[in-house]
């Protein structure tokens, strides 16, 4: 159980502390803390995270809602909140009750907390590694330093972190654990139907849905039978998707829990970069992966990534499997293009979905939270932590 003094929770037994600030990976926490459970002892959890960790039994400090931002330049505007919650955090950490810190992905902002952490000899692991490999390669002496053990969830970042001298263990990727292929793969595709996915943040869904929308348009003008679906995420209103399109454009709104059924009764997709990108490809789902930041985080990007797709399928296939329309190259006209040759093509769709069973064979059958919680609990008891 946690108090709360002077608006600060304090934890009364021992805990763990475990953070997650975007949907997706509010959904990784929960797996987690599921899986910390079932290996016994009363340890309780504290930390920030969605609906789904919270729903687990984790006190929240602070929901991951309140830090739904993106991009280096928009960040700016929440600094006042967040040094608020990095001194509430601290505040936590020296009580003596956190057993050991475990932070989901986000560097932006869980690398000071990875600080606090050490401060307070509070023994960090690090679940959904940050990708240092693509860009910000400095950070690697950060994590040497303050963070006790990466644990990773694609296949390749294993050898790479362990040839520049960090503790690391490849667990399995959470979305091969979420996915029941056996079910998903025998429903039938509604024939032309294209499923939209945003993203998860509302300054992201502003400044991206309005392309996808325009895109459909011109897809529905070309092809009028076309089933429009919208991926709604936590947060989003739904009445925002009202006011883009126009009133004699069909659509349905999925709820993000009804997504992976949606994905995979649909015949292509458009996807906001991240998370999605990789369901589309393990749902095997031909996909246009589309982006737009704020031009001063699109220059800065272009000068420090070192990988040359921003797409996870991509990546980790080592192939330009989804098309990539980045900034300025993400348009309605080059969107619709795309969609309609493989609408128009069925021997090229083919190819393509084919091609994608082979991102679930080098992703692996780990069960990820699973293995990243035996790893946690078995050094907790090994250095008697508990």
């Amino acid at each position: 159980m946690c108090a709360q003094e002077n608006n600060i929770i304090v934890p009364r037994s021992e805990s763990i502390w475990i953070s997650a600030l975007e949907t997706s990976a509010d959904l990784h926490g929960q797996k987690l803390i599921s899986a910390l459970k079932t290996l016994g002892g009363n340890i309780k959890f504290v930390g920030i995270g969605g609906i789904n960790m919270s729903k687990e039994g984790m006190s929240r400090v602070y929901s991951s809602e309140e830090f739904a931002v993106m991009g280096l330049f928009e960040v700016l505007d929440h600094i006042p909140k967040i040094l608020k919650c990095y001194r509430k955090i601290e505040d936590i950490f020296k009580t003596g009750k956190i057993k050991c810190a475990i932070l989901i992905d986000a560097p932006d902002f869980h690398f000071r907390v990875a600080k606090i952490a050490f401060k307070y000899n509070i023994p960090v692991y690090y679940y959904i590694s940050p990708q240092v490999w693509a860009w910000r390669q400095g950070r690697i002496k950060f994590l040497k330093k303050y963070v006790k053990k990466l644990l990773c969830i694609f296949p390749f970042e294993k050898g790479f972190f362990r040839q520049n001298g960090l503790k690391v263990e490849y667990v399995g990727n959470p979305l091969m654990e979420y996915l029941d292929f056996d079910f998903l793969d025998n429903l039938k595709k509604t024939d032309n139907s294209l499923i939209l996915m945003p993203g998860s943040r509302e300054k992201e869904v502003r400044k991206i849905f309005p392309i996808m929308a325009k895109a459909s348009e011109i897809i529905l003008s070309k092809i009028p039978n076309i089933k429009l679906k919208i991926v709604v995420a936590p947060g989003i209103e739904k009445e925002f998707f009202d006011n883009v399109l126009h009133g004699d454009i069909n659509y349905n709104l999925v709820d993000f829990e009804n997504r992976y059924i949606e994905m995979a009764k649909s015949k292509v997709a458009i996807v906001a970069s991240g998370t999605a990108s990789l369901e589309c490809g393990l749902l095997r789902l031909p996909t246009v992966v589309g982006y737009k930041v704020s031009w001063p985080t699109y220059f800065i990007g272009r000068i420090f990534v070192k990988v040359n797709f921003i797409s996870m399928t991509n990546i980790i296939m080592e192939k330009d499997i989804f098309p990539e329309l980045i900034q300025g190259r993400f348009t309605p006209e080059n969107v619709a293009s795309h969609l309609i040759e493989w609408l128009k093509n069925p021997p090229l769709y083919e190819q393509i979905r084919e091609e994608l069973f082979k991102l679930r064979l080098k992703l692996g059958q780990k069960r990820a939270s699973f293995e990243a919680a035996k790893i946690i609990w078995d050094d907790l008891i090994k250095n008697k932590n508990l």
